[in-house]
């Protein structure tokens, strides 16, 4: 007996009455992605600060959080190695990219509670083109993007919860695991901003089930680099320079709170977009502010009291927290707090934390572009909705040009097999010692060593970070003994024997790069090739196999799996309301 065939026309009706219905949220998302990334939509790879990805990465020490840095990429790097066995790395970089820009466009235009087209197009185009999202574009913190682009959809949860559909469906399941998931690829300050985002509203209105429930999903996810955190021991000692370091800047005539107010304010004065400076853009972006503040007071009227509040107070409590460490009293504080709360150094770069004022100003833009075109005063509508670019040309076509892309000499192939080659353990130290790299076949700024990302073995490299003319401290205590091992005059290979190095390479198109490669009078030649020396040290090295995955690093990605696990696919429909949503239907209450 034959079985029947699939009918496919019920999908295909669906399909279409979702396309219509969404069609200006998808239109945005792909004019976003072409605006902004449209020149380096070809192959190679964009280098820059610490955007950086290498040809075939493995699952090394940096992706479970095994190295002897803070787990910052953790779990952000292993989404994109393992991306990238699917994909060329570069392909896959671009890929990343365009799904944190088109995410948040799209989420903030669905979240914002309006109907008009142009009032949707209003908000996700506010949330994304702005100088929040253009600083962290120019500093390579995709990660972080990620995390900002998971809020609108973190925050339609958290509407679910307060007012639940009428067909009793409850809050989106992929609302929720979108948002938590975007989150914590962000790392441990995104994670914060949720918390200022979402907790506020769901506490006003008492939902302490779905508290619970959020906290502890969001505990779930976090496992990875919870987890690395603790296997990694002892305190973080983090310099108390980089509190005032990466503190808020003003970067318009506004002051700091202007700058602040307008999303900017951040701590490079390279990131910072071309024409701030000047008043008439300035004021111009004040007025812009004002007007979406005006506009999310009418949102008042269409969200639960508990969700407007709690916008509004997830809005300023990130903002007094940013602002704090640019006065001397607010800087001494943070310093305390850093020093005696656990992760409190997430609030070290506090212009992250301004996230939730993105999102309430944008929502506020879309209000506000809805009540014009319900008024007389229609015709200044798409005034308002273009004006985020307007004000902000330099974000388009690749940050005004300085985003390109380039390819990677043969020569790091080479290296990064032999070195992946051996099964014999050991750690690989990257010289010279600077944590920042500038190459010739690289036009662009500087950027992180990409040898951290090459190997599968734990790479020792300097964690230092120059800002500035400050030089903030790195918090890996391994870096530091190989630092204090290189200062010793004469040939520091059998000091770094002792601390389990097995190999060495040399940047040679680095600055001081000869004189570095002369102390090793007594290490093993393995190849002199282009621009890359490699040096093997005598000795077994560690017993500890290159490829190896620690127990801990495990644990956490399956505390992370069985979290996915329960939020997608848990069976029963009523518990699984009570996990997500923490609210009972009707007959549920009977």
């Amino acid at each position: 007996m034959r079985r029947p065939l699939p009918e496919f026309g019920p999908v295909l009706r669906r399909a279409a009455v979702e396309l219509r219905r969404w069609w200006p949220e998808m239109a945005l998302g792909l004019g976003v992605v072409l605006a902004i990334l449209g020149p380096v939509l070809r192959r190679g790879y964009v280098l820059r600060y610490d955007l950086v990805f290498v040809p075939d990465p493995p699952f090394g020490a940096l992706v479970w959080g095994s190295g002897s840095e803070l787990p910052r990429a953790v779990p952000s790097e292993l989404l994109a190695v393992g991306l990238s066995q699917l994909i060329p790395a570069d392909l896959a970089e671009k890929a990343l990219l365009a799904g944190c820009l088109a995410l948040a466009s799209v989420g903030a235009a669905r979240l914002a509670p309006v109907s008009h087209p142009l009032a949707r197009v209003a908000a996700g185009l506010a949330y994304v083109w702005n100088p929040w999202v253009y600083g962290r574009l120019h500093l390579g913190q995709w990660a972080v993007i990620a995390g900002y682009a998971a809020l609108p959809w973190a925050y339609s949860w958290v509407l679910g919860v307060l007012r639940p559909p009428p067909d009793g469906a409850g809050p989106s399941r992929r609302s929720a695991v979108a948002g938590g998931l975007g989150v914590v690829l962000g790392g441990p300050a995104m994670v914060l901003v949720a918390v200022f985002t979402c907790a506020p509203a769901l506490a006003l209105a008492r939902q302490w089930r779905a508290v619970v429930a959020g906290t502890a999903t969001l505990a779930g996810l976090t496992a990875p680099w919870l987890l690395a955190l603790v296997n990694r021991g002892g305190a973080i000692d983090l310099d108390q320079r980089s509190i005032g370091a990466f503190a808020v800047r003003a970067d318009t005539p506004l002051g700091v709170l202007g700058s602040v107010a307008t999303l900017g304010g951040i701590w490079s004065r390279y990131a910072v977009p071309v024409g701030r400076d000047q008043w008439p853009v300035a004021g111009l972006a004040l007025v812009l502010v004002v007007a979406a503040v005006w506009g999310f007071g009418l949102t008042r009227r269409r969200w639960p009291s508990a969700a407007w509040w709690g916008l509004l107070a997830g809005a300023v409590l990130g903002t007094v927290i940013a602002v704090l460490p640019a006065w001397s009293v607010g800087a001494q504080w943070m310093v305390a707090l850093v020093e005696h709360v656990p992760l409190a150094g997430a609030t070290r770069d506090s212009t992250r934390l301004l996230a939730p004022l993105a999102l309430l100003q944008a929502v506020g833009l879309g209000m506000l572009v809805e009540s014009l075109t319900t008024t007389g005063a229609r015709a200044l509508a798409p005034l308002v909705l273009l004006a985020p670019v307007l004000l902000l040309p330099s974000l388009a076509w690749g940050l005004g040009g300085q985003l390109e892309t380039v390819r990677y000499p043969a020569e790091w192939s080479t290296v990064r097999a032999v070195v992946n080659g051996d099964p014999a353990g050991g750690s690989l130290v990257s010289l010279p010692w600077s944590s920042f790299r500038a190459y010739r076949w690289a036009s662009g700024p500087p950027m992180l060593d990409p040898a951290t990302r090459a190997f599968r073995r734990p790479v020792l490299g300097d964690q230092d970070v120059l800002v500035g003319k400050d030089r903030i401290r790195g918090e890996s205590r391994e870096a530091e003994r190989v630092a204090a091992a290189l200062a010793v005059p004469g040939d520091p290979g059998p000091a770094l024997r002792r601390l389990g190095v097995r190999y060495v390479l040399i940047q040679t198109d680095q600055p001081n790069a000869v004189e570095v490669e002369g102390r090793f009078a007594d290490a093993e030649l393995v190849r002199r090739d282009g621009t890359l020396t490699l040096f093997r040290l005598s000795g077994d090295g560690s017993s500890r196999s290159a490829g190896t995955v620690g127990i801990v690093p495990a644990l956490g990605y399956s505390v992370l799996g069985v979290t996915l696990l329960i939020a997608l696919s848990y069976p029963a429909a009523r518990r699984r309301r009570v996990l997500l949503s923490g609210t009972f239907s009707r007959r549920d209450r009977q």
